[in-house]
């Protein structure tokens, strides 16, 4: 003989409620591995019936309630195991770019970088400065003469050679300025 449906009642709800909830949520634990989450699912199991009690028949409403425990578990399992997938693929990911930049920066020499331009720079500035400015810091820069064998080779006073030296730097250094402040920065973020 099959069974009448049951009504679901205030008594009936709190009844079942006190009767099962301990041990749906011991069950609800096992599939969960968390008292909170399993506490949470039993609930919301409860409540779900609770809301659903006029449109359902129960007809063994203790199994229709273990039944919708279990099946809310798995849904919970399933969306965790989803997020995994999901953190684990973004990591792959942000990893592969991680390495990407490394290499990236590792391959980077600052020197080299822009190392034509800046000897470009350099020659075109070499070429528009005096005579004597050009010779003096030739002799230094390239030749690695002293001041004193610069001013004896020219025939002039050490303090002149010394006073076309820094107007050459300067020169440079303004023609330089956006390349040099570029570098620093390179290489300061490099020795991080």
């Amino acid at each position: 003989m099959p069974e009448t449906p049951t009504i679901l009642t205030q008594s009936l709800f709190d009844s079942l409620f006190r009767r099962y909830e301990r041990k749906l949520c011991a069950i609800a634990y096992t599939y969960v591995r968390d008292e909170s989450t399993a506490r949470d699912i039993v609930h919301d199991s409860f409540m779900s019936i609770w809301n659903h009690r006029g449109d359902v028949e129960f007809t063994n409403i203790d199994a229709y309630l273990f039944r919708t425990v279990r099946n809310r578990c798995l849904e919970y399992r399933r969306s965790r195991q989803l997020e995994r997938d999901v953190y684990e693929k973004i990591l792959i990911k942000e990893r592969g770019v991680m390495d990407y930049y490394t290499r990236t920066i590792e391959c980077c020499d600052p020197n080299e970088l822009f190392r034509s331009e800046i000897l470009e720079i350099c020659r075109r500035q070499l070429e528009q400065m005096p005579e004597l400015t050009r010779r003096i810091f030739t002799a230094h820069k390239f030749e690695g003469l002293s001041y004193k064998e610069i001013a004896e080779r020219l025939a002039i006073n050490p303090k002149k050679v010394d006073k076309e030296l820094q107007h050459a730097a300067c020169r440079l250094r303004l023609s330089l300025k956006d390349y040099l402040a570029i570098l620093v920065l390179i290489a300061g973020w490099l020795q991080r």
